[in-house]
């Protein structure tokens, strides 16, 4: 099969053009252009990105404010939407565009300390422009939500919150430290760094690539109905997903061909040899590991559980739009949802909420909602049924309105009366979207805030209820470790003393992560069903797979050879074989 695949002319042309562009990059690296194309490239791409927000931020504003005249008809100044974020993200893109030009110094044909000292500063006003866009707002929406004002009435986890804030501003200030330290580095651990971090990059987008074309092969039927920006908008949204997905597996590839590499060139031998340890050697590697873990730490915290309730919610709009084009229909594709049918209970108020399609943000408007009330005996007193259902919590006191509402008013002979109205507020109910449509949402799109407040809202509940949502916020915190476990297992399967080929440790490898794949569904379902308890659920394959590597790099310390699983297996039967003989 490997003959095969490397006499094939198409694998050979791949070979080669791989090759190709590897030389000319590090020829481009080795002439000191690399770090100032890079670096503009990057600068002018964020100059993008933050610009975008402004002018979307901008438009929100002006249709808040237009919204506002439509509905009151004045506009008071202590009504109107703050400007504070227009004004953050106007510095955010200053800064990013005072660095996009500072990164014009960093030139081939000044030395190398002083482009370093100008690639540090360009990464830094970077971070704080980042920040100066992203922190602000973010903790205004939040101080809005614990004044009573959140979008949905949900009460966020003040725990929750703040340390999401310390783990993205950490990520996002981390980045020029990292280059300063990288600098700063000796020349074998910087050498070691940059043999893992190029495979790493190839591996990642490669997996990403192919993931993308999996889901085109299953979805892009239903998908090329949509316009082409959404399709484009659905593709960038799930890309914390991706990146979280395809992570581990190119921690673990990336560490194994990089060590491979050096171990077939005998330059670790050379670097035992000068006195540097095995632990010592792969120190920079398991560092790295430990910092791509940490920032899938801040993917996996909120926007990767949120892109995959995006997704959901874009492939069964698109199926809709698929379906009701081939009977030669038209659907209304104004809600964005995943979850259809969902009935609330309200006992104290004796109101019950059906809601036909639950939206994918609770805030958002509900569609096809019928709200029955019950007198003392259980009668129905009235009930509505309405197209569409809001609830504004900037009103005072929050509203509901309903638009497009039949009222059914029944009599003592329980005969009802019909009243169609465009629209009707309510202002004196208790329910907020919430209390309505919490209890509908699905572990598998909640970050740590979601389901911590999921838990502290249901903490009545019964535990096999809870079950899934507790295993999912351990889950959150264990499967980013799945990358330094990865490593602890790539790392002994790369280095070779011996003259044995490399091929091996890829087999070996490729068994431990499907091996961790399934452990880790059954694990996780045994978690769901409440038949394990939720720490051990999430952490377990972690656990098993990281003590098997760490005895592993123990074995390789020792400048052994791990055994061959054929070796134990023989050498155990042996064992037995003689401990069954007499005398």
């Amino acid at each position: 099969m490997i003959d095969f695949l490397t006499r094939n002319p198409l694998a050979r042309f791949l070979q080669r053009l791989a090759k190709s562009l590897k030389d000319a990059a590090s020829r481009l690296y080795d002439r000191g252009r690399g770090t100032g194309v890079l670096l503009r490239v990057f600068m002018g791409a964020l100059v993008a990105v933050l610009f975008s927000l402004f002018i979307s931020t901008i438009l929100d504003y002006r249709d808040r404010i237009e919204g506002m005249q439509q509905s009151t008809g004045s506009q008071k100044l202590e009504d109107l939407p703050s400007i504070v974020p227009i004004i953050c993200e106007g510095v955010g893109v200053f800064l990013a565009l005072v660095g996009f030009f500072v990164s014009f110094w960093v030139r081939k044909s000044s030395e190398a300390t002083r482009n370093q000292g100008f690639t540090v500063i360009v990464l830094s006003i970077a971070a704080m422009a980042s920040l100066a866009v992203w922190l602000p707002t973010d903790i205004m929406d939040t101080q809005a939500a614990l004044s009573g004002k959140a979008l949905a009435g949900e009460t966020p986890s003040i725990p929750a919150y703040l340390f999401k804030l310390v783990l993205i501003s950490l990520i996002i200030l981390s980045i020029p430290v990292v280059a300063l330290i990288y600098f700063r580095l000796g020349l074998m651990d910087r050498y070691i760094i940059r043999s893992f971090v190029g495979p790493f990059a190839f591996t990642l987008f490669a997996f990403m690539a192919i993931w993308v074309i999996g889901d085109q092969t299953e979805n892009g039927a239903h998908l090329a109905v949509l316009p082409a920006g959404e399709i484009l908008r659905f593709y960038v949204v799930q890309v914390p997903y991706i990146i979280l997905f395809v992570m581990p597996v190119a921690v673990l590839m990336s560490g194994l061909s990089s060590l491979s590499k050096m171990s077939k060139s005998n330059e670790l031998i050379s670097m035992i040899g000068v006195g540097r340890s095995v632990p010592r050697i792969l120190l920079p590697l398991f560092v790295i590991s430990a910092y791509i873990a940490l920032i899938g730490l801040a993917f996996k915290y909120e926007w990767a559980p949120t892109s995959t309730g995006y997704r959901e919610a874009v492939v069964q709009k698109a199926r809709r739009i698929f379906a009701a084009a081939a009977l030669g229909a038209e659907v209304k594709t104004d809600i964005w949802s995943n979850r259809g049918g969902w009935m609330h209970v309200n006992g104290v108020d004796r109101r019950t909420w059906f809601v036909g399609r639950v939206p994918l943000k609770l805030s958002d408007e509900m569609a096809d909602v019928v709200v029955m009330e019950l007198d003392e005996n259980e009668q129905p007193i009235q009930m509505r049924v309405a197209k569409r259902a809001k609830w504004l919590w900037s009103t005072d006191p929050p509203r509901w309105v309903f638009s497009d509402v039949r009222i059914y008013t029944y009599d003592s002979d329980h005969i009802p009366t019909v009243v169609r109205k465009d629209k009707e507020e309510m202002t004196k109910w208790s329910e907020t979207p919430w209390k309505v449509l919490s209890s509908s949402q699905d572990p598998e799109f909640l970050g740590i805030p979601g389901l911590t407040m999921y838990l502290n809202a249901n903490s009545k509940e019964d535990d096999r209820k809870l079950a899934a949502f507790r295993t999912n916020w351990w889950y959150v915190l264990a499967e980013p470790a799945a990358c330094i476990v990865l490593m602890l297992v790539s790392a002994p399967l790369g280095i070779v003393y011996s003259r044995r080929g490399g091929m091996g440790g890829v087999t070996s490898a490729i068994a431990v992560f499907a091996l961790m794949f399934v452990m880790r569904g059954t694990f996780l379902a045994m978690g769901h069903s409440s038949r394990m308890p939720p720490f051990f659920a999430a952490w377990t394959t972690n656990i098993v797979i990281g003590t098997v590597g760490f005895a592993m790099l123990w074995i390789k310390a020792q400048n052994r050879e791990v055994p061959k699983i054929r070796t134990l297996i023989r050498s155990l039967f042996h064992r037995r074989r003689q401990e069954s003989l007499p005398g």
